[in-house]
């Protein structure tokens, strides 16, 4: 019995051997030349594994993001990401001119993921906070600038709640940046 277990043990085992040795694992090193460069033109520009809607999303990326241009299959592009590459609908990228006139109006921090309202009853003044923001939206540091509150829990309060705010990336020349947001809050 004990030889039996050891028999389908090694068997087993050759099994997984052969099955690794010929598995093949995808280049990631894609090093086609890219053919042009757009920019995301919508908020979010979903990069699926085939030039397919139904297929799956292999990575995103944000409004005014550059993106290299491998190839075009009719309503389809071929882009470069992290991986390797992913398809996307041609239309919903920009050229270089369409893209410089979007960014303009994407240089102000907007908030995808607001921070929750802090009330107390009969407080007076202003907070103002400093958060600095990372290159994908999410606060890393807040600091107070003033508290003309005289209320130190409503200081703590309102600090938390601005770390678990998100904000739309800001993104400059094509490349997402990080940025340095004023919160004011008056009671």
């Amino acid at each position: 019995m004990r030889r039996d277990w050891f028999e389908r043990g090694v068997i087993i085992a050759i099994a997984i051997v052969f099955a690794a040795c010929n598995s093949r694992a995808p280049d990631p090193t894609d090093t086609r030349i890219p053919i042009t460069v757009e920019y995301v033109r919508g908020t979010l520009l979903k990069i699926h594994a085939k030039p397919d809607d139904g297929a799956p999303v292999v990575t995103t990326y944000q409004k005014g993001e550059s993106v290299s241009i491998l190839a075009r299959r009719g309503d389809w592009a071929e882009v470069r990401t992290a991986a390797g590459s992913g398809w996307v609908r041609a239309g919903e990228m920009a050229d270089a001119a369409e893209a410089q006139k979007a960014e303009d109006d994407n240089l102000k921090p907007r908030f995808t993921s607001t921070p929750a309202p802090v009330t107390q009853p009969g407080a007076h003044g202003e907070l103002v906070l400093e958060a600095s923001v990372s290159a994908d939206g999410i606060v890393t540091n807040v600091r107070t600038l003033s508290n003309t509150t005289g209320s130190a829990s409503l200081e703590q309060r309102n600090t938390a709640s601005l770390r678990g705010a998100v904000f739309s990336p800001v993104v400059r020349h094509g490349r997402r940046v990080p940025f340095v947001y004023e919160h004011r809050v008056h009671y």
